[in-house]
């Protein structure tokens, strides 16, 4: 059965229902899903308990051996719900198989990235009445926009609808995405008493073609090139934080295309799912930039890059240093 994520928190068939897939690009929307779904289970069940499952549990278990060891009442009648996260459809005819059976089990949520429509686990859930599906997408520009008056309302800042509108239109459409670059904001207006227009234009990308270069070079790990145009490009000196913010985004784009791959779609066809597109005279650099990063290599990096941009916007003292650190880490060479 088919939930809309927009009709998913106020339908009833939430609690009448026990096996939920959430699936699609938007992870944080996914991640929202799953912990709506958790508080409302549990204020039915007092003693609920969630147990989390990953893509390496399958290596020494089998799906059926998970659900039968975790989903039985203790000694005390507490329940256990499953939750798993799927980063490919590997084991999905065992999970129909066990699913099809209607066993006497409280609750079994799924989380994956996009599926393809004409697959089989995406079909059965969407066939089945005895489970819920929830697809989603973007974030819609009326999403965005509740959750920035959210966070703003949240912090006593004043922020009015022509802000509101500008910061939805130029923010992320993924929710993870979009939480982290109103954190950053909020941290930056709240630290440099700054305006919301004037922190805008340090915290969103505008596509400056010298920075774009930029990226591109780093991404593509030339390192010769790189230094050479980062000593000409003095606007990064100053502005590193729009540099990380426009790197991070790039690296978010190689590990989308690369999760795509991972669900069986080809590079070219994963690229083409990106919104907005890569400008086509990049594409081809920026296909042989997937065969430079492994999907682990991304994830730190980005990670890392966060920690970077939170540093420097805390102005602490070893903020710029450690910027240069990492991109030299990432090229494999030495300053000199």
């Amino acid at each position: 059965m088919i939930l809309k994520y927009s009709y998913f928190k106020k339908s009833p068939l939430i609690t009448q229902k026990k096996i939920f897939l959430f699936y699609g690009p938007n992870f944080g929307k996914i991640e929202s899903c799953v912990q709506f779904l958790k508080d409302k289970l549990s204020s039915y069940e007092n003693s609920l308990k969630f147990l989390s499952f990953f893509q390496d549990d399958f290596l020494n278990h089998s799906f059926t051996e998970i659900v039968n060891q975790n989903t039985q009442e203790d000694i005390f009648g507490n329940k256990t719900s499953l939750i798993f996260s799927l980063s490919d459809l590997k084991f999905s005819n065992e999970i129909i198989k066990l699913i099809s059976k209607n066993l006497n089990i409280q609750n079994i949520i799924f989380k994956t990235g996009p599926i393809q429509k004409a697959l089989k686990f995406r079909k059965f859930f969407e066939d089945s009445s005895d489970c819920i599906i929830v697809p989603c997408y973007e974030d819609t520009l009326s999403e965005k926009k509740e959750i920035i008056v959210r966070f703003f309302n949240k912090e006593n800042i004043k922020i009015n609808p022509e802000h509101i509108f500008m910061l939805s239109s130029l923010l992320s459409n993924e929710r993870l995405r979009l939480v982290n670059e109103l954190n950053k904001l909020i941290i930056y207006i709240k630290t440099t008493k700054i305006n919301v227009v004037d922190a805008l234009s340090i915290l969103v990308d505008n596509n400056h073609q010298d920075l774009s270069d930029l990226v591109y070079l780093l991404a593509s790990k030339r390192g010769k090139d790189f230094w050479n145009t980062f000593l000409k490009v003095q606007q990064l000196f100053s502005d590193e934080i729009k540099f990380i913010n426009i790197f991070s985004k790039h690296l978010e784009k190689l590990l989308f295309v690369k999760n795509k791959i991972l669900l069986g779609f080809s590079p070219s066809t994963s690229m083409k799912a990106l919104k907005p597109p890569i400008f086509f005279k990049q594409e081809e650099l920026f296909l042989s930039q997937l065969d430079l990063w492994s999907y682990k290599e991304l994830a730190k990096t980005i990670k890392q890059l966060h920690f970077c941009q939170m540093s420097i916007l805390k102005n602490e003292r070893s903020s710029k240093s450690n910027f240069l650190t990492l991109i030299t880490k990432i090229l494999d060479v030495s300053l000199t």
